[in-house]
């Protein structure tokens, strides 16, 4: 092996150096980013270990906590006008989440009072009833479910519970007539009327963006072992 690399000389040619220049850069940029979404993943973890905390009062939504931090609020469940997200499964079972308003002194903030098993048949929905009575509300603050994949809105039935597929903030406050802080408060496990908890950080961990970010390091070495291998010359002689 030592022979074969002392019979060559490095001499790059122009499309091999050109196609390694263009790459290159965009496999380092790649894993970078992996370990940069490690990172904020990471954060998130921490963020909800210390959500179990003593819950601090309700001053505003992920405008002004951080996510995942465990919250206090007082005040009424708007009971119709709750929302059921759906598309929304556990244990491979079809469901809802069910959306409630709070609304207290200072407006109204979405709680999300868990996960309730679909109910089949036309025109068919859960019971999500729940008092209007004062109550003290804790959880920990959080965005509204995304979709992986935006699909094209439907018309919305005029409805209560309303049915909707992943909808926005703004699509929520403009169907119930709230002005709503940013965000849901989950509620917690020991609290009253609620369905099916079990709150998780996230569905992929710091560690699988890890992984990611070796892979296309290790693509980024081989590229530069490739281009200096074929770019070894047999020595000539005159």
């Amino acid at each position: 092996m030592v022979a074969w690399f002392a019979e060559r000389t490095f001499r790059p040619g122009l499309w091999p150096t050109l196609a390694v220049l263009a790459l290159l850069p965009l496999l380092l940029w790649l894993g970078w980013w992996q370990l940069d979404r490690a990172d904020q993943k990471q954060s998130l973890l921490a963020s909800f270990a210390a959500g179990d905390q003593t819950a601090t009062a309700l001053s505003g939504g992920l405008d002004t906590h951080s996510r995942y931090t465990r919250v206090r609020s007082e005040g009424r469940f708007l009971t119709d006008r709750q929302i059921l997200i759906d598309n929304m499964t556990r244990e491979g079972k079809a469901g809802y989440f069910v959306l409630t308003p709070l609304v207290t002194e200072s407006g109204a903030v979405l709680v999300n009072r868990g996960w309730i098993p679909k109910t089949f048949g036309k025109g068919a929905l859960p019971d999500v009833a729940v008092g209007g009575n004062p109550r003290s509300v804790t959880g920990r603050m959080d965005h509204l479910p995304r979709a992986g994949l935006a699909l094209a809105a439907e018309p919305l039935p005029q409805e209560w519970p309303m049915v909707m597929q992943f909808p926005t903030l703004e699509e929520i406050a403009r169907e119930t007539g709230l002005d709503l802080v940013p965000g849901m408060i989950l509620l917690d496990d020991d609290q009253p009327d609620g369905y099916a908890r079990q709150w998780k950080p996230m569905e992929i961990g710091p560690e699988r963006h890890l992984g990611y970010a070796v892979q296309w390091f290790a693509l980024a070495l081989t590229l530069v072992i490739i281009w200096i291998v074929v770019n070894l010359r047999k020595r000539t002689y005159d």
